[in-house]
């Protein structure tokens, strides 16, 4: 029956989005001048930047490569769930749904089930670009504890991201602590550089 509810709400959300096909196109075609884009920036830094990336390989590039491509999975956490609600009490369809048998958490949670596999796929496609196109060096990946890291990462913002969807459903707009949560986790978490090279009070 949940798998039956998955591919709905799959099947439903894909149908919305590449009925829109300028914007779906948009968001992969964002991906290649986003990797080209700081592809030039790491050429600029050259070898000036690698004393500081020592511990993650000394190139820039792919550090970068790998911190944008997997932020996407943090800033879908915080924002799809409040996302998809907000959505539904514009288009009139979330009321339609709380009137199913389906548990109010289960339809939260499986309404934001496309975006998460949509950045599945927006990662991908940053890692092939970087590794057929950049030449990224991804042969010695360690590949379970990056999975764990990301997992809990993931369930540590979606936790957020729920208290958000919360925030939607009673004042009708989302947790303006949003923005600034994503902002310092760019910031601070290694994303754009590694954490080493912030001053000590931080």
């Amino acid at each position: 029956m949940i798998w039956q509810k998955m591919a709905a709400f799959i099947k439903r959300d894909f149908s919305t989005n590449i009925s829109y096909r300028l914007s779906f196109f948009f968001q992969f075609s964002g991906i290649f001048f986003s990797v080209v884009t700081f592809y030039f920036i790491a050429k600029l830094f050259g070898k000036a930047a690698t004393p500081y990336l020592e511990s993650y390989g000394g190139d820039y590039f792919s550090f970068v490569l790998i911190g944008i491509a997997f932020s996407d999975y943090l800033g879908v956490g915080l924002s799809s769930f409040a996302g998809t609600i907000r959505e539904g009490q514009m288009l009139g369809t979330l009321e339609a749904m709380l009137v199913t048998p389906t548990r109010v958490h289960t339809i939260v949670l499986l309404s934001s089930l496309w975006q998460f596999l949509l950045t599945s796929i927006r990662v991908l496609a940053y890692i092939l670009l970087g590794v057929f196109f950049f030449g990224v060096n991804m042969s010695r990946p360690n590949i379970p504890a990056a999975l764990l890291i990301l997992i809990l990462t993931i369930l540590a913002f979606s936790s957020l991201g729920i208290i958000s969807a919360s925030f939607i459903m009673v004042f009708k707009r989302g947790n303006p602590l949003n923005w600034i949560i994503n902002s310092s986790f760019t910031l601070l978490g290694g994303v754009l550089f590694p954490i080493t090279i912030l001053p000590d009070w931080l």
